[in-house]
């Protein structure tokens, strides 16, 4: 069976690398536990590896969390909520307001994945229902050390959270991965139906904050999270003026290779792309595609409300 990596970033803060079975995807999905008082889990990614975190919780000693926190309920974040909360049938899970039917009865949650995802959807495995008396709405969930933020963009059910240290932004500052102390990978993670003013609002609530630290879904920790956060934005918008000019080719089929390409040329902040193995490069051009599908919905739909 495979095994989850644990890393202590903190005496007290450890990520957790879940390895679904897919080519491409065993550097991908971090879980954030938090062990102490309180005792937390940021996300607990899909079905298929629930066992690798519940091992993982065995191996850190964790038998009882205070608190689940899901940034939002894609598979790869929160797919594994069923089987997880079932082994802590009285911590809370606390998520966005429009998660809780969905996590209640996945079953629209499921289709709508089999449908977007298809063959990705069963690799992460169905998704578990969750007791409803166990289902927090973020927005009145309160605490002195963890305060959710409602941040819309990548996904509408969108929720980072912020500590005394660290932001656990999610997928609101897009994604990341580092290669050495001064290569690092970034892009957007703006699946349709995207909204860019939406986006850019989330990511200056966080701003707002001036965290420490942030803490990616995908993937790791950084310092100066402001800086992140403000290049995410810069970053956005380069992405919006590429694809806005390459728009004039989008009834051809080679509209989406024509972004794909400029992007890798142009956005300096996937400049070491190249360095990812050939699994790993096949699924960033999965994303990286369905992100500039977000864009492109985006701005035909302004173009039609001008």
């Amino acid at each position: 069976m495979t095994k989850a990596k644990i890393d202590r970033i903190f005496k007290d803060l450890f990520l957790v690398t879940l390895v679904p079975p897919i080519e491409g995807f065993d550097d991908f999905i971090g879980v954030w536990i938090k062990k102490g008082t309180p005792s937390y889990l940021i996300d607990v990614g899909p079905t298929s590896s629930a066992d690798q975190l519940e091992n993982a919780l065995k191996t850190l000693d964790v038998n009882l969390p205070d608190f689940i926190f899901l940034t939002h309920i894609h598979l790869d974040h929160a797919g594994g909520i069923g089987h997880i909360s079932d082994l802590f049938p009285k911590t809370p899970v606390i998520c966005h307001k429009s998660a809780i039917p969905h996590l209640e009865d996945p079953a629209k949650l499921w289709e709508g994945s089999l449908k977007t995802l298809g063959e990705r959807a069963k690799a992460y495995g169905p998704v578990k229902p969750v007791l409803k008396s166990l289902l927090v709405d973020a927005e009145t969930f309160s605490s002195k050390e963890v305060i959710p933020i409602i941040t819309p963009g990548h996904a509408p059910h969108h929720v980072s959270f912020i500590t005394k240290q660290c932001l656990f932004a999610g997928e609101t500052c897009g994604v990341h991965l580092r290669f050495s102390s001064n290569k690092e990978y970034r892009r957007p993670a703006t699946p349709p139906r995207f909204f860019l003013e939406t986006s850019l609002k989330s990511l200056d609530l966080l701003i707002e904050k001036e965290p420490e630290k942030i803490c990616f879904g995908h993937f790791g920790i950084e310092g100066n999270a402001v800086k992140y956060l403000l290049e995410h934005k810069d970053q956005l918008v380069l992405w919006k003026d590429i694809i806005k000019d390459e728009m004039k080719n989008v009834e051809n089929k080679s509209f989406s290779d024509g972004c794909l390409n400029r992007l890798l040329k142009e956005d300096p902040k996937m400049a070491f792309f190249d360095l990812l193995d050939e699994g790993k490069k096949e699924r960033e051009k999965g994303f990286i595609i369905n992100s500039i599908k977000g864009f492109q919905g985006y701005l035909e739909q302004i173009s039609d409300n001008p």
